[in-house]
Formats: structure tokens, sequence, C-alpha cells
């Protein structure tokens, strides 16, 4: 009961916090920030001990391949420390993002889906001589290209179409568009959320649901996030060469 307790006044505090944003600021650059901000801040005191959390900035590979402008990126705690807010981030060291909006609409879900899409996965520089058998590399190699980085969209308001799932499920039906770069998480703050699982035959699905009184658990989203984003932080990253 207490972590329900806990998962619900977060959820409820930032709603506070962007309800009174609105009455401070209609500069929708200001409001985007500020936005960020919040979200900085909760998983900071969440998982600021497993993760360096960064506000902003692009994933980049040894070849200067470059993602889009990503809102929140999280990298493995003992990543090298010259990076920092809206800077570039090696993608070996990756192990989450988040798109955050004021606003959730449909389109924004299919943005967010062209942001995790260009983040470079192919010039990746693992070193593993001496730490790791070609087995056992290879496996590290097939779990952090599937799972890795987390990716979450967050809004603070607007709406969640059960419709607007099949225009995701297109999406990984698409040979050309992996499945692994479709959202893990997309949460409306008091409103619902999408949560991607696959079944037994490995095919893509959402679990869609929509919160339909403030007696619900609008708060287990944020349960979900956490719990999940524990999954990249044990895995162990393997050295890293940083190729200019």
């Amino acid at each position: 009961m207490i972590f329900k307790e806990y998962f619900n006044t977060v959820a409820e505090t930032l709603d506070l916090k962007f309800k009174a944003l609105k009455n401070v600021t209609d500069n929708p650059q200001d409001k985007g920030e500020l936005c960020e901000i919040f979200i900085k801040q909760f998983l900071n005191d969440c998982i600021g001990d497993s993760f360096k959390i960064f506000r902003g900035g692009k994933i980049v590979d040894y070849k200067n391949i470059r993602s889009k402008q990503i809102d929140i990126i999280l990298t493995g705690k003992r990543s090298i420390k010259i990076f920092s807010d809206k800077g570039l981030y090696p993608t070996e060291t990756v192990y989450g993002c988040f798109s955050i909006t004021a606003t959730l609409k449909k389109q924004k879900i299919l943005d967010c889906y062209d942001e995790f899409l260009s983040i470079p996965k192919d010039n990746h520089t693992f070193h593993t001589e001496a730490y790791l058998g070609p087995y056992f590399a290879q496996q590290y190699l097939k779990k952090w290209r599937w799972l890795i980085p987390y990716k979450c969209v967050f809004a603070f308001q607007g709406d969640l179409d059960y419709e607007w799932i099949n225009d995701l499920i297109d999406l990984a039906n698409d040979e050309l568009r992996p499945t692994n770069v479709l959202p893990d998480l997309v949460i409306v703050n008091k409103v619902g959320y999408f949560h991607k699982y696959f079944d037994a035959k490995k095919k893509v699905k959402f679990n869609y649901v929509k919160f339909k009184d403030e007696n619900q658990n609008y708060g287990i989203p944020f349960s979900i996030m956490l719990y999940e984003l524990d999954i990249p932080a044990m895995l162990t990253p393997l050295p890293v060469i940083l190729t200019p």
C-alpha cells in the first residue's frame, strides 16, 4: 500500500507542478524545458544512484552518426564525465531515453518513434578481450541491441486512444523499422498508459490502461518504468573504446 500511495503522490505532484507552470509562462520553450526538469528531478530522486541523468542531447557513434535531439538521456554511472546536459553521448554508454511533452497527441508518438529510430546502433566499439569469451560477448551484444536503451514517452496532459496502438503495430510490422525502437512505455500523467510487451510468438503487443476516476492507481506506470529501467542497470557495461 505504501508504494501505491508514493507513486500516486508522484503523479499528483507532477500534475500540480505542471498546472502551476501554465499560470507562470506562456512561452512554449520555457514550458518544455521546465517539463524536462520536472521529470529529471523525479528520475534523479529514484535512480540517480544507478545512472547519470542528463537533460537533452544527441547519441553518437564512433563514425559521428548522431541521433535526433532527445529530451532526457540516461547513461551508465561509470561513463566518462566530459559529457553534460545538451551534450553528445556515445551510443555504447546510453541506457535510457525519455521524450517529454506537455500535451500528447498521436503525431507526437510517431515523432518520438522517429527519434528513437535515429539512435545509432551499428557502429559500436565494445572492447571484450581479456574480459569475456566470444559466447558471452555475443549474448551481451544481443541484449544490448534488444533491451537498450529503454524508451519512454511522458506527457503531462492529453489523451490516449486505443486505435493508436494499431499505428504502432503497423510500424512494428515494417521490416525496415526494428521492433525494439518502439517506445517501451507511453504515459499521460493521471490519464493512462501504453506498455509494450511480446507474446509467445515474439510479436509486439501493447497493454492499454485508461484511468477512469481519481480513485484508480494512476501511479502504476511510474513503478513499471523504474522496474524496467532496473533491467539495463543490471547489465554490467563492457569496457568501451571510444574511437574518434
